[in-house]
């Protein structure tokens, strides 16, 4: 065989690489995630790293999500919800960066102007301002909506998994690929030049309906004017889809004036990562949770799925 013989058959032999988006959703986990592929699987994929903005992050989850991105090489693609006025005709997306990405409600009340106001019954934020907008983000670059993604749940999240996973093309790489926990995550990111700069109750959208009732009474303990957005979105959009007319962000039909109103009673304050404080065993060896604890999707974290 001469050497163009040999090139060809190598040529033939090497397996051509396939794209992975990466949904890096702006904490600890997911931004873990990111390095590992990075680190362990760029001989079997090209990525493309997606972060999609809603505007009610707090501003050190965007610095963290920035510092990632030049840190490792991410080449990371923002991207924002743009909200059809017309209900049910596709919301789209538009690539921003660190230095202009939304940092108000802006984009929470386009949402809500067409949809209402979201929570555990209509949970269309996460919907709209993730998933459609990074679903039509790959749309634009020839890609289908439903092309191989990477979420970032850990194994103590295995039953957030999407029962639809395959046919959505979703994975989940620290499930999966390299079973990872809690306590692994955060032991990485202590030994690292930078870290999120939030404690846990401020990640994500701040005052984010999914997030247990500690994390939400502390969060208004620290600071009430955190949930001025969500209270004039209850005020100017509550009636929209909404037959009585008062449709509100929280559990158990509670306001955002109504969670700071609870958050003036006696509870024992979020802390982060102190399970021995904020979970606890009963009696007949069964794992419960205190209802101050209790999170929507067994977490308060949104992924782009």
């Amino acid at each position: 065989m001469d050497s163009s013989q040999a090139a060809h058959t190598i040529r033939n032999n090497m397996k051509e690489k396939e794209t992975l988006f990466v949904s890096f959703s702006g904490g600890r986990t997911s931004a873990y995630m990111c390095w590992w592929l990075l680190n362990n699987k760029a001989d079997e994929y090209d990525f493309i790293f997606v972060f999609a903005n809603t505007g009610l992050e707090h501003e050190a989850t965007l610095e963290f999500v920035d510092k990632c991105d030049k840190a490792w090489g991410l080449n990371l693609v923002w991207v924002e919800a743009v909200i059809n006025p017309v209900k049910n005709k596709g919301t789209v997306s538009k690539i921003v960066n660190f230095e202009v990405a939304t940092r108000s409600d802006r984009l929470f009340r386009d949402m809500a102007g067409v949809y209402g106001v979201p929570n555990k019954s209509y949970p269309h934020c996460n919907r709209e301002l993730k998933i459609q907008a990074v679903q039509h983000y790959k749309t634009t670059i020839g890609f289908k909506r439903n092309h191989l993604t990477a979420i970032g749940m850990r194994g103590d999240e295995i039953d957030r998994m999407s029962a639809s996973a395959e046919e959505d093309g979703l994975i989940y790489p620290l499930i999966s690929w390299h079973i990872t926990y809690k306590p692994e995550v955060i032991h990485w990111w202590a030994a690292q030049s930078f870290d999120l700069g939030v404690k846990e109750h401020y990640g994500n959208c701040l005052t984010c309906w999914k997030k247990s009732d500690r994390k939400l009474f502390t969060l208004a303990q620290d600071d009430p004017k955190l949930f001025d957005s969500f209270k004039a979105i209850e005020k100017e959009f509550g009636h929209v889809n909404a037959p009585d007319n008062d449709r509100v962000f929280f559990r158990k039909h509670r306001s955002a004036e109504d969670m700071l109103i609870a958050s003036e009673g006696d509870f024992v304050r979020f802390e982060d990562y102190k399970p021995e404080l904020q979970l606890r065993l009963i009696s007949d060896g069964c794992f419960d949770i205190d209802e101050l604890d209790k999170e929507d999707s067994c977490g308060a974290s949104c992924e782009a799925h």
